[in-house]
């Protein structure tokens, strides 16, 4: 009977692309015999999931969850989208999206690490891929903290392919939570459908501005424009581009007669707050 040690376990792992507790069961059900190991762990079907390395995941979900103190998105891939609406696909994302809202991991790679069902993230995947028969990849998520003063919505689109977080911060006394909670969910639907990319103008990286003024600039001497003309033009394009990207700028989708910025102060006052603020949203969608 060979030794089953770390190095052999490890050497399992490589061969087979799967987790540490099923190759160190599978090495001692077979004394340790390598090939043996392999073939227990195939009878199993659980060799399944390193034969589907490779195998392109074009299909799943955004899955949205929310807990005391936080809120998550996560985009969980597999082959079709007759996996992605099966029973056993919703249950393992479900686990997931849990596991994110209570243990806070800071990646994916940390999340498989995670306990879950008296094992791992990781090896619980893998169970479910041998199960199933496709290769089903965890490959992104975004977790909101929610603090004092704090509240965040989520909102999903297009059945589960798009999913967002949107997070407020107020200042003052809250006295009707639900109407601070409809404005976040409002505020997430925008998101889905505008597809900003900062919160404020100051929030864009000043590359894009620099392109976006480059652009602008070369189409505007195209046209035949010199002088300060030029600049004018220029700003004007760019503050357009402010207007389209930075949600607090755009126009508000349920009313296009106000800003989202206007509507923030609106709902403030309204609500005898001293002011609304989005701290941040997340804009998840499949495959992207």
């Amino acid at each position: 009977m060979a030794e089953v040690t770390a190095q052999t376990v490890a050497e399992l792992r490589e061969k087979t692309g799967l987790g540490i507790l099923q190759c160190k069961k599978a090495l001692t059900e077979t004394s340790g015999d390598m090939e043996k190991a392999i073939e227990f762990l195939r009878k199993q079907g659980a060799a399944v999931a390193a034969k589907r390395v490779g195998k392109e995941t074009k299909e799943g979900k955004v899955i949205l969850a929310s807990g005391p103190d936080a809120v998550c998105a996560v985009e969980i891939n597999c082959e079709t989208d007759f996996v992605a609406a099966s029973d056993d696909f919703k249950a393992f994302t479900a686990k997931v999206a849990k596991v994110i809202l209570e243990k806070k991991p800071s990646d994916p790679e940390a999340l498989k690490s995670q306990p879950l069902d008296g094992t791992t993230v990781g090896e619980v995947n893998t169970a479910v891929i041998a199960k199933i028969g496709e290769l089903i990849t965890i490959r992104r998520f975004a977790l909101e903290k929610v603090g004092a003063n704090e509240l965040a919505e989520t909102y999903s689109h297009m059945q589960g392919k798009i999913g967002v977080i949107v997070k407020l911060g107020y200042a003052g006394e809250l006295k009707d939570r639900t109407v601070l909670s409809g404005l976040a969910k409002d505020l997430a639907m925008q998101v889905a459908a505008s597809f900003p990319i900062a919160i404020e103008p100051k929030d864009v990286p000043a590359s894009v501005i620099e392109k976006e003024k480059e652009i602008a600039r070369e189409l505007t001497l195209k046209e035949g424009k010199t002088g300060d003309v030029v600049d004018k033009i220029v700003e004007g394009k760019v503050s357009k581009f402010y207007k389209e990207n930075c949600l607090i700028n755009q126009v508000y989708i349920k009313d296009t007669k106000q800003t989202v910025d206007k509507l923030l102060v609106s709902t403030a006052k309204s609500q005898g707050l001293e002011s609304i603020r989005v701290l941040s949203f997340h804009r998840l969608q499949l495959g992207q």
